[in-house]
């Protein structure tokens, strides 16, 4: 029940319940999907700037999963007629190599960073269209009778990442294969995509057993456009043919912005699958200073996700070349040059804030005046430290006040990014578990909270 609170005429009123703690909080990514290329465009030339970039992307901020693309041009026609029997030299893989870069970089600054590979198109020759791309209406699909194929294709892949050390943690075997893409891509219906997850299943428990020495990854998805269409269609698919118990991780895009799409989808996924927004960004154009619309629109977005059931949520994407769409955490000018824009930054203050392990916790937002105020809290595994993630959305300041019920705390600090401040640090006070404060136009807020003094 929301709690009967009145919050005064000039203020959204936040309150954060320490008790009604909620899913387990697992971690935070990004990807490296079509511009990788850009991501390792120093190197040559530049290696001291290279080794700064990796820094800025994998160690300054804290993320644990890596989302990669596994490109169609490995096999260029068939190898052979057998989909049991590899013959993948390891040149195929040449293109691969900026991505094995990416990886290793990451793995040297995190360790403990998990690998999400995806495919996103099967080669051409195994598609009706013959193409690369998803033939926008025409919805180009597997040919009939490939499916193996593919598997074998994907297994070939694994084996690759593993014989150069990076070893894939997560593997989707189809990224958006609900919509019209004229982009690397094929389309699936409900049926097709839980037929496939059936074959992969079986294929890889076959390969396992022949080739122990290649893990097998955790299965994501279906990955699709949205969760709306998950929890309709495919979802229920794989629920007809029994499938859906071999997905170790639920997992959607998220482009379509129904009202409690995520709450619907955990309420019919179950409390105790994981499940993870696979990838967001700001598609519309935003010509906005250093990006601040489309930044203030991730900050929301993270919020709404994990306040409505996600474990994960992965941002779209790490790098573009320059550009007005609002969907990169850095551009990059190739082999010149790199900017961190506003995106960057409300996301290194959001990831910091947070460790596996925490619990999403119940917050409620009231106010009128300022509607476009939204919070989420995350409470340590010691119920020691709680984190309240907040933005506001206006153009123009906007005062809140945050509520704790179940929480005494004995400090507070204050980190603020803006268009004008980044990451900026304050000491704030709390007077019987109230804090106020006023926040920036279209600014991220996080609050810190800590019921024991630091040593």
């Amino acid at each position: 029940m929301v709690p009967l609170l009145v919050a005064g005429s000039d203020a959204t009123l936040i309150m954060i319940d320490a008790e009604q703690k909620r899913q387990e909080f697992r971690g935070m990514g990004c990807g490296s999907i079509f511009y990788s290329g850009h991501i390792t465009s120093f190197a040559k030339k530049k290696p001291a700037l290279q080794e700064k970039y990796y820094d800025d992307l994998f160690t300054s901020i804290k993320t644990q999963y890596l989302q990669i693309m596994i490109r169609p041009d490995f096999e260029a026609i068939n190898d052979n007629e057998d989909p049991y029997i590899l013959n993948f030299p390891e040149g195929n893989f040449k293109a691969n190599a900026s991505s094995l870069a990416i990886c290793k970089a990451a793995k040297i600054r995190r360790p403990d960073m998990k690998i999400y590979a995806v495919l996103y198109t099967p080669p051409a020759w195994m598609k009706t269209n013959g193409e690369i791309g998803g033939g926008g209406k025409q919805y180009a699909t597997l040919k009939e009778g490939l499916s193996l194929e593919l598997c074998e294709y994907l297994w070939a892949y694994l084996t690759h990442m593993q014989a150069n050390g990076m070893p894939v943690d997560y593997l989707s075997f189809c990224n958006e294969a609900d919509w019209e893409h004229k982009q690397p891509s094929y389309f699936l219906s409900g049926e097709a995509h839980a037929q496939l997850l059936k074959d992969l299943v079986g294929y890889l428990q076959t390969m396992s057993v022949k080739h122990p020495e290649i893990p097998v990854p955790k299965l994501v998805g279906p990955n699709m456009l949205s969760a709306v269409g998950t929890a309709r269609k495919y979802w229920p698919a794989m629920k007809r043919l029994g499938v859906a118990k071999h997905l170790d991780v639920v997992a959607s895009h998220d482009y379509h912005r129904a009202p409690r799409r995520w709450k619907a989808l955990r309420k019919l996924v179950g409390p105790d699958r994981d499940l993870w927004c696979s990838e967001w960004s700001y598609h519309k154009k935003d010509a906005s200073t250093d990006l601040i619309v489309g930044a203030t629109e991730f900050w929301s977005m993270m919020i709404e996700c994990f306040n409505d059931g996600a474990n994960t949520w992965m941002a779209y994407d790490w790098a573009y070349p320059p550009r007005e769409g609002g969907e990169a955490l850095t551009h990059v000018e190739w082999g010149k040059f790199y900017h961190k824009t506003r995106i960057y930054h409300g996301f290194k203050q959001w990831c910091n804030a947070l460790e596996p392990g925490m619990r999403v916790v119940q917050s409620y937002t009231i106010g009128t005046r300022s509607p476009e105020v939204h919070a989420c809290g995350f409470l340590s595994s010691d119920s020691k430290r709680l984190v309240v993630h907040v933005v506001n959305m206006h153009d123009r300041e906007a005062a809140m006040t945050l509520k704790l019920a179940n929480f005494s705390p004995v400090g507070a600090e204050i980190h603020r990014t803006s268009l004008t401040k980044t990451g900026a640090v304050e000491a704030a006070k709390v007077v019987k578990k109230e804090l106020s404060a006023e926040l920036g136009p279209r600014q991220m807020v996080t609050i810190f909270l800590r019921t024991e003094v630091s040593p």
